[in-house]
């Protein structure tokens, strides 16, 4: 054989395995609703509306029991970008409309990882890490992005003297990879009615375009719904019969479906991760009925350290990997998904800075019986200690908040001495056990295996400290 034939043959056969590799990496999907209660859906209990593909998706793979979120939109979507408790990058609480403040550059996010080991990479939605464009998803990891900077704020034409204000509407934007994003709308009441279905709708051609090229992919959909105003597309209002939530609920339930459709059409259903999980629990404070989610067994609502507010919805399929039908009570943080991901893709994970989230791999694949979670701190709103601790089934509350419209009450620091719920017997967080004989006993494992581990990694790596990071890691 020539030399030049040889050549050729090397290469082809470089480029075949090249090839084989990125076909072995699962795809992942993602999905995040915007503050939808644990119970509303038919697979946790839920009887509001009909979801039946979202049912459906609980039972093809793990349906969790037990997932924990932040208090709040930017600290989940922080936490789920980077692994990171948000108090360590200082998105711990709201970025406010037209405030500086987001994720910063030096974060590497999940999907800079999975780009990194040879992902194509996409974001449809809300992203509410930052407006100004450094902290923007396409300059974070995201070859394209299409969706809103912050939470979703519609200006309603309706509301008394709005039109003496001079109101702005909030920008719908668009950007691919390290461009400047180029306005494409404005998020008006009509508009916010049909994000969801032009979210759903890019998701299902970018699955299509990446599949055909059979190249690994991560897509993150962050919809709008059922976030208020709830303003559910006009193909769903009034279908519920139960008002403008119950209206969204099935348009959530429609939407996740048409995505899951694409992924089977597309021939990849074995070879892709699914998730799908709320971003916190449901606000429950609104003056309309119909606008408020449940919060199922748990009390509270988002904004808080109530368990209502951090236990969410949460499922994930794999299959032939992830055995389905399986409801499991282990406790798993979307923390979790970063590490998880970078260990079933093949991705390092910076070594530069703290790093919150575990592996779950082997106990989602039955390697294991138990998650390696059995523990998680809030801190929440600019606190630097913990409001709520998180120990097995024991929750502790350092500082409280109400447990209805959290936002209109300041806190109730309590000091060295805590609220403690046991969460098994008493789910809605209200008999103390602090005070019994032996209530005491709780605190001191609690604080050795919680609070003095986060302490001390202070020292280390403190909190909102970049000067000793780079993002390549």
């Amino acid at each position: 054989m020539k030399s030049t034939q040889l050549l050729s043959v090397m290469i082809m056969t470089i480029g075949a395995a090249t090839t084989a590799l990125a076909q072995d990496k699962p795809n992942i999907v993602v999905i995040m609703t915007d503050n939808q209660g644990f119970g509303d859906l038919g697979s946790y209990g839920g009887v509001r509306a009909d979801t039946p593909r979202i049912d459906q998706l609980a039972s093809e793979g793990i349906q969790f029991l037990d997932f924990q979120v932040e208090p709040g939109c930017t600290p989940t979507r922080a936490a789920f970008q980077t692994g990171r408790m948000p108090v360590r990058s200082g998105t711990d609480g709201y970025v406010e409309p037209g405030q500086p403040g987001g994720l910063h550059p030096k974060e590497v996010t999940i999907a800079e990882l999975l780009k990194g080991v040879g992902y194509k990479t996409a974001m449809f939605g809300k992203w509410h890490l930052g407006e100004n464009s450094a902290r923007q998803p396409q300059m974070q990891g995201y070859e394209e992005w299409y969706g809103i900077t912050n939470t979703t704020v519609p200006v309603d034409p309706s509301l008394p003297g709005a039109g003496s204000l001079s109101l702005v509407q909030q920008k719908i934007l668009y950007a691919e990879e390290g461009q400047e994003a180029k306005q494409v709308g404005e998020n008006d009441l009509e508009a916010r009615s049909l994000m969801d279905r032009e979210l759903t709708q890019r998701s299902v051609k970018f699955i299509k375009s990446n599949a055909k090229k059979k190249e690994p992919f991560f897509l993150f959909v962050p919809f709008t719904n059922p976030h208020h105003p709830v303003v559910p597309h006009p193909d769903f209002k009034g279908k519920s019969k139960g008002g403008a939530y119950t209206d969204a609920l099935m348009e959530i339930d429609y939407n996740t479906g048409v995505i899951l459709d694409a992924v089977d059409d597309a021939g990849i259903r074995d070879n892709t991760i699914f998730v799908f999980f709320s971003d916190n629990g449901p606000t429950r404070y609104s003056p309309e009925a119909d606008h408020n989610g449940d919060n199922g067994i748990w009390s509270g609502e988002l904004g808080s350290g109530w368990e209502g507010s951090l236990r969410t919805i949460g499922m994930m399929r794999w299959p032939d990997k992830i055995r389905s039908d399986w409801k499991s009570k282990e406790m798993f943080h979307v923390l979790d998904l970063f590490t998880t991901f970078a260990a079933i893709t093949g991705a390092d994970v910076p070594t530069d800075r703290a790093i919150d989230g575990v592996d779950q791999t082997d106990f989602l694949l039955g390697k294991q019986d138990n998650s390696n979670r059995n523990s998680r701190l809030v801190i929440y709103d600019g606190h630097e200690g913990p409001v709520a601790v998180r120990y097995k089934q024991f929750k502790f509350h350092f500082i409280v908040y109400e447990k209805v419209n959290p936002f209109q009450s300041a806190p109730q620091v309590l000091g060295q001495i805590p609220l403690v719920y046991n969460l098994d017997t008493d789910p809605k967080e209200m008999f103390n056990l602090f005070g019994r004989s032996g209530g005491v006993a709780l605190f001191e494992p609690m604080v050795r295996d919680v609070v003095v581990p986060y302490t001390m990694s202070l020292s280390k790596f403190p909190n909102r400290d970049y000067s000793n990071m780079t993002r390549d890691k």
